[in-house]
């Protein structure tokens, strides 16, 4: 009997440890920073309740060690560009026999928050303020942050002034430049510094405000970026007599009638048909589409385009974020990886059909217009040509610019993209000649009237002629003003 009394009281404990475990267990979970806490309500403000998501050891990297890369985690390796060394390239590296002139760069803007609001999600996993002992990091940001502090609002355009000098909130705002974006265009300047400042002297440590153009669009990211690669590109920063121009444009079209396009609309709007239709008729990704709205509780015409959505997924997985999470479920890796071989393919497809190509000549030939009149400018001798110009502008800048050029980008371009044209004179004569550098390779003999180039130059006479005529041929249009006209 006392064996038997004894076997029932044991079982009675093990029962009551058991059901004790479950209880709590239930009750606590961990928080993203590792403290344990009380079960978290049902919806919280940012929506990023620890929900088990068997994709999340696939969120602590870019890439999962010892593991072949996903065709996602490959993508976010090369968009997310997060610096962790030195920029090299091929900027500045002409045979021997040439002298560079000038140099005129199109930056995209550094990493960032993402844009579009999703209802319920915050932006408290993101800080922008700087802290040089958060990484990453640049041994030059503290000095950085000192020096644009001080930064007089008398070399700003008035449209500027609304901002602070550099990212400065503990909590990020929709859209705003973070640490590391500023750290990748530390980098770059450091980099083009090199190539163009110490090795060819294009700027001398007497340069002044004649030498340069320096022009942003009129966010936050762009111009914070502009800032950030401009304390490591110029010769000197503090004492220099530099102005930074606003454009009202994020294709840095300066007003007037070149800036309206009406055959430009309508390519716009076919290629924007075609592409949302090529979408929303995928059944793999209009599911999975359906799928994340349904997990946000929104309808699917809410939710917005595919960009949209994948900017969510980005701008978490380029700082090694969890993905955000609904009432009940979270966004998945396998989701992304979805979208983003459709996105792929889709720009495949786009590249291949040439509307948006007839769109983006249209839209950038005002600014490549702008580029190469600078260029003839400096090789007729003309006064107060500058030797270097910024557009610190977006991907909506880049991409339309590259297809233009006929260098179609079926990626998505990386953050802090940079695209270089630099301006090149023969030590043996007068002869001009261009190069095009994209996020430091040498392209120029892929642009559409340069493919026979030698030495990777392209003649100005040639590269000229392609952005002043050869372009509208492909209109039945001999100007710009004449291809407007054309509609498609």
């Amino acid at each position: 009997m006392r064996r038997k009394h004894a076997v029932i009281l044991l079982a009675t404990f093990c029962l009551i440890s058991c059901l004790t475990v479950f209880l709590i267990s239930t009750w606590v979970y961990e928080d993203p920073q590792g403290k344990t806490k009380g079960r978290h309500p049902k919806y919280a403000s940012s929506q990023r309740v620890k929900i088990e998501n068997r994709d999340s050891r696939e969120r602590d990297g870019i890439h999962t060690p010892n593991r072949h890369p996903s065709f996602g985690q490959q993508f976010l390796e090369e968009y997310c560009n997060v610096p962790n060394a030195s920029v090299s390239g091929e900027e500045g590296e002409a045979p021997p026999g040439y002298q560079l002139e000038s140099v005129q760069l199109l930056i995209r803007h550094g990493d960032r928050t993402t844009q579009y609001a999703i209802p319920g999600l915050g932006l408290e996993p993101w800080n922008c303020k700087l802290d040089p002992d958060r990484s990453p990091s640049h041994s030059k940001l503290p000095a950085f942050i000192n020096s644009v502090s001080a930064l007089n609002p008398e070399r700003l355009d008035k449209p500027l002034h609304m901002y602070s000098a550099y990212p400065q909130a503990k909590v990020c705002k929709y859209g705003h430049l973070t640490q590391q974006g500023v750290v990748q265009h530390l980098y770059n300047g450091e980099h083009l510094h090199n190539v163009y400042i110490k090795k060819w002297k294009l700027l001398l440590p007497t340069w002044n405000r004649s030498d340069v153009l320096l022009m942003t669009t009129q966010m936050s990211r762009t111009y914070h970026s502009a800032m950030a690669f401009l304390y490591t590109f110029l010769p000197t920063f503090d004492a220099a007599d530099w102005f930074i121009h606003a454009v009202n444009s994020l294709v840095f079209c300066h007003g007037g009638k070149d800036c309206e396009c009406s055959s430009k609309v309508m390519y716009f709007r076919k290629e924007a048909s075609r592409y949302a239709h090529r979408t929303e008729s995928g059944e793999g990704v209009a599911r999975v589409l359906k799928e994340i709205a349904h997990t946000f509780e929104m309808t699917r015409s809410q939710l917005g385009s595919l960009t949209h959505v994948l900017d969510l997924f980005n701008t978490h997985l380029c700082h090694k974020i969890d993905l955000p999470c609904g009432g009940k479920t979270c966004l998945k890796m396998k989701q992304f990886e979805t979208l983003i071989k459709h996105f792929m393919e889709n720009n495949r497809m786009r590249a291949e059909e040439g509307v948006f190509a007839s769109y983006a000549a249209l839209e950038m030939n005002p600014m490549l217009s702008d580029i190469v009149s600078s260029m003839e400018r400096f090789a007729a001798g003309e006064d107060g040509v500058h030797k270097f110009v910024l557009y610190s502008g977006h991907d909506v800048t880049v991409s339309p610019l590259l297809y233009a050029l006929g260098i179609p980008e079926t990626k998505w371009c990386p953050y802090a993209t940079r695209v270089v044209f630099e301006l090149w004179r023969a030590s043996a004569g007068v002869a001009r000649y261009v190069r095009v550098l994209y996020n430091g390779v040498n392209v120029t003999d892929q642009l559409k009237v340069c493919a026979s180039s030698t030495d990777g130059m392209c003649p100005l006479e040639s590269f000229a002629s392609f952005i002043k005529k050869g372009v509208f041929q492909q209109f039945g249009a001999d100007s710009y003003q004449d291809a407007c006209m054309k509609m498609p």
